[in-house]
Order: structure tokens, then sequence, then C-alpha cells
């Protein structure tokens, strides 16, 4: 294949133009200071890969450069080290390039490169070289049953707890996800009963709804992600939503910021995260929380799907900071520079190795703080900090652990 064919391979990084000349090749993004921290390594998968500059975010714009200007060529060795990547956008939080607001390129005004690298696997998957054979497996499981686990899509409601119906229609829904029904249903469970419990009746769209979209989207599978999300747009809309509650972090970034760009406007619902709720509900006095962590200490991980990707930050530590006697206690890597819990990006199931290594340097920053609990709100960050912290003797809660149920 030539160059000039290859460049007319490059369809979704043509897109972006500009964008794609943003960075300066400072560094930043594989050592930066900040003054939390001070001077600390950003990319959590360059400190357990070989190193090579195309495994943190310069090499990475480089590469992108070479592939643009017929210079690189797409391949397989590319593509397993496109893959090799969480992205967790600690490398766009840091970078100055995406943080100056008076950059102005033509497709707006930062650089983006959670964007950019999930445009090149998107490119990767047309050439025939992505997504990795995991993805491509689990990926086809759902096309068939609307799920990625292996799972049937009619069991994707077994966790409803005894007794309870839910309605198909309403205009609060609450959008279930796939990890949480089919691997973590104790705390669907449990956050159903919650809501419940205080008086809040939410809808779900069983069994119209399917798959976000979001291992897709990361993966570069994008007709299979466009799919999805135009068939719970629809669906939701028939089910008469105007609110959409999300608990997972990896639901919610798909919903808040992929589904308007798929459905190419204003979604006709508004998206919200299962903590709004619980303030609000808190703030009305229909919630109380356990008495079981009196004089204890806990630490808050970020999501990056639910932090850095859509600037989701407070709502979580305004529920922890009032549990009576738990002691709140921040890690020194939180909000823009949380460390990455290792398994976005389709690395979890692609690189489970890796995956874990990343697990156990975020785990080392909550026992530096000697904390008793890491609480979170992804599905994905607690199934994989549980592999590490729990040898630790540090559970991983979900924030529904905090209340009386």
């Amino acid at each position: 294949m030539t160059n000039t064919q290859e460049i007319g391979k490059l369809r979704h990084l043509k897109k972006l133009g500009d964008i794609l000349y943003g960075c300066i090749a400072c560094g930043d993004c594989r050592i930066a200071v900040r003054y939390t921290v001070g001077r600390y390594k950003v990319c959590p998968v360059l400190e357990h890969t070989p190193g090579f500059e195309p495994f943190f975010a310069r090499g990475k714009m480089q590469i992108v450069r070479g592939l643009i200007e017929g210079r690189l060529k797409l391949s397989q060795e590319l593509a397993n080290v496109i893959y090799q990547c969480t992205t967790c956008g600690d490398c766009h939080a840091t970078c100055h390039q995406s943080m100056d607001p008076n950059i102005n390129l033509s497709i707006g005004k930062y650089l983006d490169h959670t964007k950019i690298y999930e445009a090149l696997r998107a490119d990767l998957v047309d050439a025939g070289y992505g997504p990795m054979t995991r993805h491509r497996e689990i990926l086809e499981w759902c096309k068939k049953e609307h799920n990625p686990y292996m799972e049937l899509h009619k069991d994707r409601i077994v966790w409803m707890p005894e007794g309870v119906d839910l309605p198909s229609r309403g205009e609060l829904v609450f959008f279930m996800g796939c990890t949480e029904p089919y691997r973590q249903p104790e705390i669907i469970r449990k956050t159903i009963k919650l809501l419940l419990s205080a008086g809040v009746r939410p809808a779900l769209i069983h069994p119209e709804e399917y798959c976000c979209g979001s291992v897709a989207l990361r993966t570069g599978m994008r007709s299979l992600a466009e799919e999805l999300a135009l068939h719970n747009i629809k669906a939701l809309q028939d089910a008469g939503a105007k609110e959409v509650v999300v608990h997972c972090a990896g639901c919610y970034r798909t919903l808040k910021k992929d589904y308007p760009d798929i459905y190419g406007k204003e979604l006709p619902f508004k998206v919200v995260h299962i903590t709004e709720i619980l303030n609000r509900l808190l703030a009305e006095g229909k919630l109380e929380f356990r008495e079981d962590f009196k004089n204890r200490k806990v630490t808050y991980h970020d999501p990056c799907h639910l932090g850095r990707h859509c600037d989701f930050y407070e709502p979580p530590r305004e529920i922890i900071k009032k549990v009576p006697g738990l002691e709140f206690i921040e890690m020194k890597r939180n909000r823009t520079a949380a460390w990455c819990c290792g398994a976005g990006g389709g690395v979890k199931s692609a690189f489970p190795n890796l995956a874990e290594k990343i697990a156990r340097v975020r785990v080392e920053d909550a026992k530096e703080v000697g904390v008793d609990y890491i609480v979170t709100v992804c599905p994905f960050c607690e199934n994989n900090l549980r592999l590490v912290a729990e040898k630790e003797g540090i559970p991983v809660l979900d924030i529904v652990d905090l209340f009386k149920i």
C-alpha cells in the first residue's frame, strides 16, 4: 500500500484539522510540575512499557503528523502501541496547548489528545489493524446481545430486587449500563433501593436499553458506537425521558459528551449523574448515612471519564464530606491530576497485566495518606483497584455504600 493510499484512509484524523498540529513537543506530557505533588510523571502507561516516545503523548502526536504527511504508514505494530493507552486524558490536563485560552484552532480552541487518539484508533480499524483481538471478540458479542460481557441481553435485568416493579416509561429514567447489571449487581441493586427509599421511582427502558457504546468508541469501532447511541437515544425519547440518571462513569461520559456529537444536536433529555440526585435527596432530608464509619479515614478516586473528561469533581466529594465521623483525606494526585486506575480505553480487556500495574501505583497513592477506604463512582475503577487494594487491606467502596439502605 502506498503512502498516498494510506493518507486517503485517515478520514477520522483528517477531520480534526489544525488540532493535529497543536503539539509543540515540550515534553510536559512526560514529566510535569504541579504545586500539589511537585515534579511527577504524567502518563500512567509510559512507566510500565518500554518507554519509547510513542508510549506517551508527545510521541503519539509526532506519529499522527507522520501519518498525515505520508512519512509513516499504519501498521499492526503501530496499533499494538496505540492501544496500550487508557485514554485517561492526563496528558491533556497537563498540556499548555490544551489550556491556553489564546489558542484559536480551526475546529476549536484546544488541543484534545483523547479525541486524537480515538480518531487514530478509528483509522486503524478502517485499515484492518484494529481493534485488538479481545476487543473484536467482545464487540462482536455486543452486536449480538448488546453488551460486552458475553451475557444474554435478557439477563440485563436479573439483578432486580424481589418484589420491585419499575415502569418502562417516565420522565426520570435510570440508565443501567452493562458493567453493573452483569458484573456488579449489588451496586445497581443498592442504587435502586436507595432511590426507592427516598420516594424516587425511576423508569427502566429494558429491553430497549443497549450498551452505551463506550467500549466501541474507545477502541475505534465508530460505526457500532453510532448504531448503539442512536438506538438508545430513540429508546429514551420514546420512553418520555426528560432526565436520564447514570451511575457508571463510562456511561455518563458517553451519554453526556459523545451522544450529542453523534446525534448532531442537543439531546432531547438531560443527562445527570447519580451523585447529583443523591445530593438533592440529602438536601431534602430523604436519605441517611451508615453509622459505622466513625473515626475512619477515606479518600476519593476520580474516575477519568467523570473527572478530566467531563470536569465533574465536586458532587461525590460533597457526599463523602457529609458522612458523620468519616474523615476525608485527598490523595496528593486528585481532580485533574488524579492517577488513572488503569482500566480505561480498552486496556483492561486487551492488556490486563498493564492495567493491574497502573492500579498498583494508584493504591500506593491511597496508602501514602493512610486511609481505611477508597471510594469511587466507576465500576471499572472499582473492579481494577480492588485487584490490588484488597490485598493491601484497603476496601474499595462505591458511593452508594456510604448510605443506610
